[in-house]
């Protein structure tokens, strides 16, 4: 939008000076993608994530950059930054600059040439190319200057590419960044296993080694939650038979959303931690993994471990109210979320000032039933519950 020209005192200067080609406009995955002779502009409406890309020369139509921009290498340009090539830089390779991410790249990219004569753009040791991300192909929805989703730093040619089962393409490096990382927070979540744009779980064979043991977690947690919900006598319940929820016939989703598990750091398998809507004062971003630790492994000598189920669901009470323990600090204490972010204040509070049962999280009054349903000490001492599994049998 501009000013009336009687009301403007500046020149208005055109980014596509005839002949350039006029302002092309695509719209793939979401992404909406406007190219004028020297300027790209890339943007993700639902994340509101964008990029612009500029020519090193702003008076350089794209048209002709687009010969040596990332993808587009020429004998003379990095294939995946477009940069000048060094002919004088001798540990350089093929093709790559001496920048220490295209060196990084050039180690996982497919370095075959396509029938058309592009270089590939996916990873080494794939049994099938991916489609030519530069030539317009029915095969896939984008294309080489779509941006990836998951970082909005790079257009997918920029680096090694894979083509996950749904068919979406992602940068190789920041799939597996993403599923490196894991979750947030303390609780085990597992939706960083979907695809960004369609949700669909990611699958890859290069990504192998980082799905498969997430896979088997995924299945334990899934085994544990669906016990805990059978044992909780709620198979029956509104939300599985109300053909309004969202949780209509899907009893794994919902105790996996109604459980809260997180991961132990001594021996590495996923334990009870209450339920998710004890823990919503959890804070997700400032905890310290090595203070999650399981019942079986915060144990100390001499504890009575189950004899069918062994230490695998020994269960502890939070110290300072009634609730199930998440963290297990000091070598010595055990706290529900709640109480953990509270814990100066609670550790110097006079045992006789505790509220009685059920207390609530941070000491405070609770109401109803104790949600323990067994007899316990009161609230300042160490207690443990026992066998997760064997406690809710005793209960029906």
């Amino acid at each position: 939008m501009h000013l009336n020209k009687r009301n403007r005192s500046h020149r208005v200067t055109s980014l596509a000076p005839p002949p350039a080609r006029l302002e092309e406009i695509d719209i793939h995955q979401g992404c909406a993608r406007m190219r004028v002779a020297n300027l790209l502009i890339l943007f993700h409406g639902e994340s509101l994530n964008g990029l612009v890309e500029l020519p090193a020369d702003p008076f350089f139509a794209i048209t002709n950059a687009a010969n040596v921009s990332a993808g587009r290498s020429t004998p003379t340009t990095c294939r995946f930054c477009g940069n000048a090539l060094d002919p004088h830089n001798q540990f350089q390779f093929v093709g790559v600059c001496s920048h220490p991410d295209c060196v990084r790249y050039s180690a996982t990219a497919c370095c075959r040439t396509l029938s058309c004569g592009h270089q590939c753009g996916g990873i080494v040791g794939e049994s099938q190319c991916l489609p030519c991300l530069i030539c317009a192909s029915e095969g896939t929805a984008q294309d080489g200057d779509d941006v990836c989703v998951i970082c909005f730093t790079d257009r997918l040619c920029a680096a090694p590419c894979v083509q996950l089962g749904c068919g979406h393409l992602l940068h190789y490096h920041c799939v597996r960044a993403v599923l490196e990382k894991r979750w947030p927070g303390p609780r085990i979540q597992f939706r960083f296993m979907n695809c960004p744009l369609c949700n669909v779980p990611i699958s890859h064979p290069g990504l192998a080694d980082l799905i498969d043991p997430l896979l088997a977690l995924k299945a334990d947690v899934a085994a544990k939650a669906n016990m805990r919900l059978e044992f909780d006598g709620l198979l029956g319940c509104t939300a599985l038979t109300d053909p309004q929820s969202e949780y209509f016939g899907k009893p794994e989703e919902y105790a996996m959303d109604r459980y809260m598990y997180v991961l132990c750091n001594v021996c590495h398998k996923a334990y009870f931690g209450g339920e998710s809507r004890c823990q919503m004062a959890l804070q997700s971003f400032q905890y310290n993994a090595a203070e999650l630790v399981c019942g079986g492994c915060s144990a100390p000598a001499g504890t009575e471990v189950c004899g069918r189920h062994g230490a695998e669901y020994l269960e502890y009470k939070c110290r300072y109210c009634c609730s199930i323990a998440v963290y297990f600090c000091f070598g010595t204490t055990h706290f529900c979320a709640a109480c953990h972010d509270d814990f100066q204040r609670l550790v110097c509070l006079p045992r006789n000032q505790f509220p009685p049962c059920p207390t609530g999280p941070r000491a405070t009054p609770g109401e109803g039933p104790c949600p323990l349903r067994r007899p316990h000490p009161p609230a300042g001492e160490e207690f443990a519950l026992g066998c997760g599994i064997c406690r809710n049998l005793s209960t029906f």
